[in-house]
Formats: structure tokens, C-alpha cells, sequence
């Protein structure tokens, strides 16, 4: 008997479905894109345990004929594509046919709809692939509900993150898409309570003013050129993230690292190593002139003369910097002590008195963030920011840090994922020392702060802090979050590439990080230093 066997067509269906939905926020993506498609002007989108549970999307579009339900949910059923040539001159954001089907292969799917044509429209129920029952429907579009994601595929829904980490997906996923469509009604409810209410607006403007608040469109520049429409980053406001980057191709959200790239170029010297933009490129290309046909997700993109575009874009960046141009940035001045946070009571952060130095002499500072000296019988180099961060997380790990109440409490305003994301743990922050409630739409009062805090940029270390409670497998306790906020604040104090340290300071970062439990690598575990032995140095000259 032979070895090759066809697969099930039950496996094969979960393998297609493994392709297309690969979290809750998969299955949110491909039913918004269908309402899409189905020409709605109103969206609503509603979870329950971060879509693991629940997921509904209802539109009031077109709605699907009665007669078309069963098909609907077969694989390669579509109404968007009929032909080979279709595939290479898009005009609809679905067109593989195989969202529903794939829902249906992984979930117990629910379709509720009536065209708006009919009379009576029709309800389909399918588990697991298979046919439940059927009966009518009044209301004109469409509405799907989804259960139990992945109750027949265990596996997969064992990789599934904490629900905060697919809710921030699944949030993320609804910006994307009403960035691209502001002209269309979001509405987006989780555990019965509504977190997104976006009203149809004119401009792409006036939805990302909805989305992140005017401080943000205040800090961007605009200009458009033909198919591009840019918002971009003024200089003085460039961030320490990368979180708001955003790239839409014909109403399309992609990543595309070459278009990135142009955007970054077009800054050039004006763009500090530990600084990057915020933007929003909106790209509106004839069909024919883009491929989305190259993965299933549909978030990598194909084009047909890509080097003109980057060049378009380079060129656009670099002419809309260059007239407000206000000053440029000059290294960092800050040393290595003054960055070092302090209280005037070092015990209450571990602070240590200088001791007899260990480290070698001739220590020879290279440039940007590196600096090098002899030991033994090789020659060690030394990242100093990655070393810094390392002796400073250690400090605020073992200390206690002392808290400052604030005579006048001050008032931040968050993106409002970073605000939905920090809401869900003013209570361990508090338990830190970070006391703060909820006070108004998207903002933050701040009523205590751990004195480490009290010179810092507030709102950009709690967005930092957001987007790194996003990405945990459980809810974050206490001492993870303490972790967390150690691991931000040491690399927003550690000192900047371009600041040059002196002979004493360089001495005095070895002998810091001498002490630390782990002085190889920072807290994202990048090394602090390297070290080449002579014999290293010998075979890199190719002389052994």
C-alpha cells in the first residue's frame, strides 16, 4: 500500500481556515470587509471574551439572496471575481472566497440576512462546517455571529493570547479599517459595553482626529500629490515608537517595509536614531498597478513598478520637512550620572556609592553608542544604552520606589487603545505607585507618581507601557507589570546613542553593570557588550 493519501476533506478545510483566520481579530477583518463590499454605510461589530467566545458584525448593506445563504459559505463562493484577469484589477476588498467558509470551518457560525430586494431573507447556522438549520430573516444586510472560535481545533485555540492581547487586535483591526473608510459608521462593543463610536466624517483628517485625538493631527503635516495622501510627523514631533504607522493601498491597511523605508528616508538627517515618525499614507493606485493576490491575509501587497512610488514618496516627505523646518537635533548632552534616576536617597532604588574601579584603562569611545577597551588578551566593545538599561532595570526591580502625591493632579490624554489597555490596570499601577482614574473620554487623571516619574514624558512612557501589556499569554499581575514598567522607564532614562560619555563616566557604566546579575544583555535581551580575543582579531584579518 502506498505511502500518499488525499487528506480528508474535513482537514483540508481547517488547513484553509488555519490560512485565513488566525485569531479572533482574522475573523473580525474579512466579516468588516464583506460589510464593506456589500456597499454599508453602518458597521457594528460587538465581542464577548475577546472574540473568543462571541464575535457579531452587522452591516446594513445589501444582504445576501436567500437563495445564495448555502453557497455563501462554500469555499471559492464568491459574487467579486469571475475571471483570471479579475484577480489583476481588484475593485472590492474580498475576493478569494474564502472568509466564511473558513469561519464556518473553526467556529459555530450563525448568518443572518435579507437583500434588500426580498421580502424575507434567510438564517443559516453551520458548526463546525455542518449544517445546523435554516429559517427566514427580516431585517435588510447582514448580520454574522461567530461562537466558540476554535472549539474544534483545540490546538489552535491553546495559541491564543490573554483576551487584552486579542482585544488590542481586534481594536486595532477596526481602526485600520475606519481609517481607511471614514465615511462609514464603526460602532465597536466589547462585553456590552461600547469602546468605539466613530460617526461617518468627510476626510481622512477628521477620522484620525476621532481616533487619536487633535494632539496627535496637530503634530502631523499634510500633503497630497496625485494617488498620495500623507500625514506625517513634524520634526519637533518626532516619538520614540512606532506605533501610529500606518500604510493604506486603495482603502487597503498593508505592510510594506519598502514604502516604510521611503517615509524614513525622506526625514534623513533630520531623524535621531531613537526617535521615529508617526504617519498615515493613503495610496490610491489603479488596479492594475497593485497585486494583493500574494497572501491569504491580504496585508502584503505586490506592485508592478515599485521604484517610481518610493521615489514619489521620498521626494514628497523631503519637500514638506524641509519649509517648516523649525531646528534640528543635536546629540544628547545628558551624561551618565544625571541620567541615572535619582531621589537624593539612592537606597530607594538601589543606588550604590562609587567603589574602586575594576574596569581596564584606555577605555576609547568609538561614536553613536559604542565605546571600547582592552582586556586581557582581546578587545571587549560595549553598547553603552543597552548596558545602561540593564544596570537601571535591576535598580528599579529591587527598589521600592517612594511615591509623590500631586498637589495638582495632571490630566493625560491617550490614544484610545492605550487608554482602554491602562483602564483594565489602574489597580496594580496604583499597588506601584502610579495612582490614577479615569477621567473623561480617552484621558487619564494621574494623582500619584513613583518620584523616578515625576521629571519624565508621562504620556509617552504610558503609551510605551500600553503596547507592552498588549502582547502578554495572561493577565498581567502586579509584579508583570512592575516588570513592564520597569523594563520602559530604564530605556527611557538609559543614555541616548550620540551622547558621548567621559573616560570617568564609561568607567563607572563598567563597574555598574559589573554588579548586575545579568551584565551580558540589556532587558530585551540584546547584548551589552562583545568581546573579540586576539585569536578572534587574527582569523577576522585572515591571518590564521
Amino acid at each position: 500500500m502506498g505511502r500518499i493519501a488525499i487528506l480528508p476533506e474535513n482537514v483540508t478545510e481547517k488547513i484553509a481556515a488555519g490560512e485565513v483566520i488566525e485569531r479572533p481579530a482574522s475573523v473580525v477583518k474579512e466579516l468588516i470587509e464583506n460589510a464593506l463590499d456589500a456597499s454599508a454605510t453602518e458597521i457594528e461589530i460587538e465581542i464577548l471574551g475577546a472574540g473568543k467566545r462571541f464575535i457579531s458584525v452587522r452591516d446594513n448593506g445589501t444582504g445576501i439572496l436567500r437563495e445564495d445563504l448555502r453557497v455563501a459559505v462554500q469555499r471559492h463562493a464568491t459574487s467579486k471575481v469571475s475571471s483570471e484577469e479579475d484577480l489583476y484589477r481588484l475593485r472590492t476588498l474580498g475576493f478569494r472566497g474564502e472568509a466564511l467558509a473558513s469561519v464556518a470551518a473553526v467556529s459555530r457560525l450563525r448568518i443572518l440576512s435579507r437583500a434588500k430586494e426580498e421580502e424575507t431573507g434567510g438564517v443559516l447556522e453551520i458548526h463546525g462546517g455542518r449544517l445546523i438549520e435554516e429559517g427566514p430573516a427580516v431585517t435588510v444586510g447582514t448580520t454574522v455571529e461567530v461562537r466558540d472560535l476554535f472549539y474544534n481545533t483545540p490546538a489552535r485555540r491553546k495559541f491564543l493570547k490573554s483576551d487584552r492581547t486579542e482585544f488590542y487586535h481586534i481594536f486595532n483591526t477596526v481602526t485600520e479599517v475606519a481609517l481607511c473608510y471614514p465615511e462609514i459608521r464603526f460602532i465597536l462593543k466589547a462585553d456590552r459595553q461600547e469602546v468605539l463610536n466613530l460617526s461617518p466624517v468627510e476626510t481622512p483628517q477628521e477620522r484620525i482626529l476621532q481616533v487619536f485625538g487633535s494632539e496627535l493631527v496637530e503634530s502631523l503635516l499634510e500633503v497630497q500629490k496625485g494617488s498620495l495622501h500623507l500625514f506625517t510627523s513634524k520634526v519637533e514631533s518626532l516619538k520614540r515608537g512606532r506605533t501610529n504607522q500606518f500604510i493604506f493601498v486603495n482603502r487597503r491597511p498593508v505592510r510594506d517595509p519598502f514604502l516604510r523605508s521611503a517615509i524614513y528616508r525622506g526625514y534623513e538627517e533630520l531623524l535621531p536614531k531613537d526617535r521615529a515618525p508617526d504617519f498615515f499614507l493613503y495610496l490610491n493606485l489603479p488596479p492594475e498597478a497593485v497585486d494583493f493576490n500574494v497572501h491569504p491575509a491580504k496585508r502584503e501587497v505586490r506592485f508592478r513598478d515599485p521604484q517610481p512610488l518610493y521615489t514619489t514618496i521620498y521626494h514628497t516627505v523631503k519637500e514638506v520637512l524641509r519649509p517648516k523646518r523649525q531646528r534640528t537635533f543635536s546629540p544628547q548632552v545628558r551624561s551618565y550620572e544625571t541620567a541615572v534616576p535619582s531621589s537624593g536617597e539612592p537606597e530607594q532604588i538601589g543606588l550604590k556609592e562609587p567603589q574602586a574601579s575594576y574596569t581596564p584603562t584606555d577605555l576609547l569611545y568609538i561614536g553613536e553608542s559604542f565605546f571600547a577597551y582592552r582586556d586581557g588578551d582581546g578587545l571587549t566593545l560595549v553598547d553603552q544604552h543597552a548596558a545602561h538599561e540593564r544596570v537601571l532595570y535591576e535598580r528599579l526591580r529591587k527598589g521600592e520606589p517612594k511615591r509623590v502625591d500631586l498637589l495638582f493632579p495632571r490630566q493625560v490624554q491617550l490614544p484610545q487603545r492605550e487608554f482602554l489597555l491602562l483602564s483594565q490596570c489602574l489597580q496594580d499601577l496604583s499597588e506601584m505607585g502610579l495612582e490614577m482614574e479615569v477621567f473623561g473620554e480617552r484621558t487619564l487623571l494621574i494623582k500619584a507618581l513613583p518620584e523616578f516619574l515625576v521629571d519624565l514624558p508621562i504620556e509617552e512612557i504610558l503609551i510605551d507601557l500600553a503596547h507592552s501589556i498588549s502582547d502578554t499569554t495572561a493577565p498581567s499581575r502586579t509584579e508583570e507589570l512592575r516588570d513592564k514598567l520597569s523594563r520602559t522607564l530604564a530605556c527611557h532614562r538609559s543614555v541616548r546613542g550620540r551622547t558621548r560619555l567621559s573616560h570617568e563616566e564609561m568607567d563607572r557604566l563598567l563597574r555598574d553593570l559589573q554588579e548586575c546579575e545579568d551584565p551580558e544583555h540589556c532587558p530585551h535581551g540584546r547584548p551589552t557588550r562583545v568581546r573579540l580575543s586576539f585569536s578572534d582579531l587574527r582569523r577576522l584579518f585572515k591571518r590564521q
